[in-house]
């Protein structure tokens, strides 16, 4: 027969309708051949072997059931923009994004209509608890110091972090120093005046829209009973960016080393990168300079999951933090507070001090 199988239904179904059979029998394809296999078409069969009553009487129901049961070809684009701006304010938060967010698409939704009472948040979810209550305004204890904003605490140097006393620092031999690290000028340093840096960022990446917000720096005091300054310098509006950085460089340059843990990878280029753009000269080519990643990788690998710095303070210096900040709240709480909402840069601030202080620890293990 040259007749396809869609062109004998609707045959069938104007006879039918003409006939108007009180009890029609159930029409049954010959073959399932032209496609009828394909579920809009077994749809339309056996909606079309029903009674004619009962299919008018289903009326827009029936319409609207198939239309459900039967997936797009595609999403409608308003679906696909809104569905792709979600995903990148996704990985711009990082873990916060982990959320539902009200009348966005959940996840393994695959309809072009997306009802928004199916996105709200699980009942079960909890929030991470990371270290410090949310604060309102500037963190507390800022004063002025130089041309910038800072908190300065001093620490007395017989301070124990985890287990090690901060004091002991003081002496290490510098030769040995420069041998781990494979630079000849750190064995001419004068470890009294060595100073510890750690920096809390925006973001990971590089270039103009990274700001480097919060420098700390730790150093011991002159005298025999001189403690240890944790200064960290903190950026309360990018326009006070320049401030900040002429002065971390103005410290940086007058220490005899400097001591961070991946700091040649990642601290010192975010911060010479803005330095140059703002006109700064950095000082960091002058500065001998001791990164502790890489001498305690070489030493350690292999030992535990991984070297980072939360996993060699806790197995080489035995510092346990508790209910620490993660790291990547750091950038979200600084957001926060530039936009005038409760933050946790305190969290951040403690965070930041006691990588510093598991600086000086490291050292001595070294």
């Amino acid at each position: 027969m040259g007749e396809d199988l869609r062109a004998r239904l609707r045959r069938l179904r104007r006879e039918g309708a003409q006939e108007a059979p009180s009890s029609p029998e159930p029409i049954q394809p010959a073959s399932l051949a032209d496609g009828a296999c394909d579920p809009a078409r077994r749809e339309e069969s056996e909606s079309s072997s029903r009674p004619v009553e009962a299919r008018d009487s289903a009326g827009a129901e029936d319409h609207e059931a198939a239309r459900d049961r039967v997936a797009p070809s595609a999403p409608a684009a308003g679906a696909v923009a809104a569905r792709s701006a979600f995903e990148r304010l996704k990985r711009r938060a990082g873990p916060q994004s982990e959320v539902p967010v009200e009348g966005t698409r959940p996840a393994g939704d695959r309809s072009s209509n997306f009802d928004e009472r199916e996105a709200r948040a699980p009942a079960a979810f909890e929030r991470p608890k990371p270290r410090g209550e949310l604060s309102w305004g500037p963190p507390a204890g800022l004063g002025a110091s130089g041309s910038t904003l800072a908190r300065t605490t001093l620490i007395p140097r017989e301070h124990v972090h985890g287990e090690v006393r901060l004091e002991r620092f003081l002496g290490l031999d510098a030769a040995h120093l420069a041998l781990l690290a494979k630079d000849e000028r750190l064995a001419a340093c004068d470890l009294s005046r060595a100073l510890f840096l750690d920096t809390e960022t925006s973001g990971l990446s590089g270039g103009a829209g990274t700001y480097v917000w919060l420098v700390g720096l730790g150093r011991f005091l002159e005298g025999d009973d001189g403690r240890f300054e944790l200064w960290q310098g903190f950026l309360a509006h990018p326009a006070e960016e320049r401030e900040l950085l002429a002065e971390a460089a103005t410290r940086i340059a007058g220490a005899s080393c400097l001591v961070t843990f991946f700091g040649k990878s990642f601290d010192r280029h975010r911060l010479e990168d803005k330095m140059r753009l703002f006109g700064v000269e950095p000082p960091f080519a002058r500065v001998p300079h001791l990164d502790l990643y890489w001498p305690l990788r070489r030493a350690h690998r292999g030992k535990w999951s991984d070297c980072r710095l939360k996993t060699l303070e806790r197995e080489v210096c035995g510092v346990r933090r508790v209910d620490d900040l993660p790291g990547s709240f750091a950038p979200a709480a600084w957001f926060d507070f530039l936009a005038s909402r409760p933050h946790r840069l305190e969290g951040v601030f403690r965070h930041n001090a006691d990588d510093i202080l598991s600086l000086v620890s490291l050292a001595t293990r070294a």
